[in-house]
């Protein structure tokens, strides 16, 4: 799959893909458990209870612990073994990765840590906005997180090593606009680098 920033990627979903990002992982790059989380809960509700203990089998673990952080791999791992098993002509991969990530949000949101940022934030979406690379840094070791405004209900979210599939990071964000109470939100993905995207977000 080609695209007009001039790097190919394989086809989304398939062993190749999965195997692209593992190969560009480090030892260095981790994230909070509460994501994982967040993708076998998604698993949960649109699959059952043997498909989250196939995608547990997946990542080599019993369990996950919101607060400690794992290796992003076990992160890639789980969620394409879930994705793959969820999607089919009714569903596809990406908006099962969607799902994944927006349940994860949700998951965020409702936790202490999410709770004391949305006391802030609530219905104001730069505040929003402007906390998410504070929330990028607390829960994930990769890459960096920047925010450029385009206008009153306009903005760039540039995200780098953003291993997931870009729709994971929309599906996200929807989750994160929706629990601070911002409607309308509208994603356009556009891919800067390998790992690399930029988020353009539009809302009411």
């Amino acid at each position: 799959m080609g695209d007009d920033t001039g790097f190919s990627w394989p086809p989304l979903g398939s062993e190749e893909d999965l195997r692209r990002r593992l190969s560009l992982v480090t030892a260095a790059d981790t994230t909070r458990g509460i994501f994982l989380n967040g993708v076998l809960e998604s698993v949960r509700q649109l699959g059952s209870e043997s498909t989250v203990r196939y995608c547990l089998e997946q990542s080599g673990e019993q369990r996950f612990v919101d607060l400690f952080s794992y290796p992003i791999d076990t992160l890639l791992r789980m969620s394409y073994a879930g994705a793959r098993l969820l999607s089919d002509d009714t569903r596809s991969f990406s908006e099962v990765m969607r799902q994944m990530g927006y349940v994860s949000a949700r998951g965020f949101a409702s936790s202490t840590m999410g709770k004391m940022m949305l006391r802030m934030i609530l219905g104001q979406p730069r505040l929003l906005l402007d906390t998410l690379p504070v929330a990028h840094r607390m829960n994930t070791s990769s890459g960096a997180c920047k925010v450029r405004w385009m206008g009153h209900t306009r903005a760039v979210v540039l995200i780098t090593r953003d291993f997931l599939p870009s729709a994971y990071t929309e599906g996200s964000l929807q989750g994160a606009f929706e629990s601070a109470k911002v409607r309308g939100l509208t994603v356009r993905t556009h891919p800067t680098a390998s790992l690399d995207n930029e988020y353009e977000l539009s809302w009411e």
